[in-house]
């Protein structure tokens, strides 16, 4: 598959050019590129690190997500978010009675992390700032290659990250308590992080408002 080749070539890359992420590279991206190509919107998600309980070992969200069936809170949000916004906002209880959509949502999405190696689910900000600054031309490019619609920064509010990343970008508030903006012809969500403890029915309520803003549809 043309992108996913393209993201193997850029993480080899940086795997080589970080002397410590050799042989801890966890890689991210495009989930399963078969499914991503026909949906839209396309929705990327960026979040801060892999949540590997003190380990730091080589991965691939792409495979795991691929191929397993994923229980963890983080993912079900990802996956309750994508299916609203792919399918209009239906009502919330569609994806809690079909389990199996939590699963097939995954797969129409991409997922990166700033941080390219594992952490222990209580990120450091200072950290994280450090890997954002080492890795920000090899995430510019990521997001490139990606090429998404709509971009959820999922970092915890971090203006560092947002202004560093999203260079021009002028962001505006929906009227929802959350900002969007538009950058490189891509729409800008700076929501909750996955892992927030939030009532997921909530947050999906939420984005659905932010969604149908006015604010964001002039963007």
């Amino acid at each position: 598959m043309e992108l996913t080749n393209k993201l193997n070539k850029l993480f080899e890359d940086w795997e080589y050019a970080i002397e410590d992420y050799k042989s801890k590279f966890v890689r991210d991206g495009i989930i399963n590129e078969a499914e991503w190509l026909p949906t839209t919107p396309k929705i990327l998600f960026i979040t801060k690190e892999a949540n590997q309980y003190g380990k730091q070992e080589a991965g691939d969200f792409r495979d795991d997500w691929r191929n397993k069936y994923s229980k963890y809170p983080f993912a079900y949000r990802i996956a309750e978010w994508s299916f609203g916004l792919i399918n209009n906002f239906p009502a919330f209880n569609i994806i809690i009675d079909h389990p199996s959509l939590y699963h097939e949502m995954l797969q129409k999405v991409a997922f990166i992390n700033i941080k390219k190696t594992g952490g222990i689910g209580t990120s450091d900000g200072k950290e994280i700032g450090m890997h954002f600054n080492q890795n920000q031309g090899f995430l510019n490019r990521q997001i490139e290659i990606i090429a998404p619609d709509i971009i959820f920064l999922c970092l915890s509010f971090n203006e560092y990250i947002r202004s560093g990343l999203f260079k021009g970008a002028v962001w505006k508030s929906s009227g929802y308590d959350i900002n969007v903006a538009s950058w490189n012809n891509i729409k800008l969500i700076d929501f909750y992080h996955p892992s927030a403890r939030t009532a997921p029915a909530a947050s999906y309520s939420l984005l659905q408002n932010v969604y149908r803003s006015k604010v964001f549809i002039d963007l």
